[in-house]
């Protein structure tokens, strides 16, 4: 299972798009293009995405002036996502602003793709893991015991059995082997239904709350604007 990830790029450089949303794309990335800089402010508030990318001297995309705009954002801060300048032109002065802006790499034109690869690798390589679990028969945490051979849920000390549905069953017990760490309903979907076309975000909500009517509020905890966590203790 891997993370479901978007990167909003925000640059009409035909050749450079070619090359970033291939490198992108063969990383699992979803791609939004943005068609300037305030359709990209439009993006990044709709898809939270865990890497921007955006052109800085050119007359649609004024990447110093969204750079500022994010760094003062507080949703874009709680999804802390990785800032990448792009440009064609060499003068420094562009580099020290980007920077200043609060990105965290700067790239020139043209792109030089095994570099972007391996800066990929540097933000991104430990969550490329994240979801690489080792295989087990049962589980437990808090007052909940896993029988994940035949999936069911039971609840301790008494060992009832829950009736849980069986994407429910699976989202929790997801949720629950990364205690009190954030998911945000793309990177579960993506867990649990992989590339489904079938499968909406909404489904994702409709299951976390039958777990809450199943299991109370106390539980799975709603991070506004990012995603869902378990609480490991009440």
């Amino acid at each position: 299972m891997q993370q479901s990830r978007t990167a909003v790029i925000a640059d009409d450089d035909k050749e450079t798009l070619r090359d970033l949303v291939r490198i992108l794309e063969s990383e699992n990335f979803n791609v939004a293009l943005a068609l300037d800089t305030q359709h990209a402010i439009q993006l990044i508030n709709r898809h939270q995405p865990l890497l921007i990318i955006s052109e800085i001297a050119n007359q649609n995309y004024d990447g110093i002036g969204l750079f500022n705009y994010l760094k003062n954002d507080a949703t874009i801060k709680e999804v802390e996502p990785r800032i990448i300048a792009l440009t064609s032109n060499s003068e420094e002065q562009y580099e020290i602003l980007s920077y200043e802006s609060g990105i965290d790499f700067f790239l020139r034109k043209p792109l030089r793709k095994n570099a972007f690869r391996k800066r990929l690798t540097k933000f991104f390589g430990e969550e490329e893991n994240v979801f690489h679990l080792k295989p087990i028969d049962e589980y437990e945490i808090r007052d909940l015991y896993f029988d994940i051979k035949k999936h069911l849920l039971f609840k301790l000390p008494s060992k009832d059995l829950m009736q849980i549905q069986s994407k429910s069953f699976e989202i929790l017990l997801f949720l629950a082997r990364f205690p009190n760490k954030v998911f945000s309903r793309e990177q579960i979907m993506q867990a649990i239904w992989g590339n489904s076309s079938k499968v909406t975000l909404r489904s994702v909500d409709i299951h976390i709350l039958k777990i809450r009517q199943l299991l109370g509020e106390d539980y799975i905890k709603t991070i506004k604007g990012v995603g869902y966590l378990f609480k490991d203790q009440k």
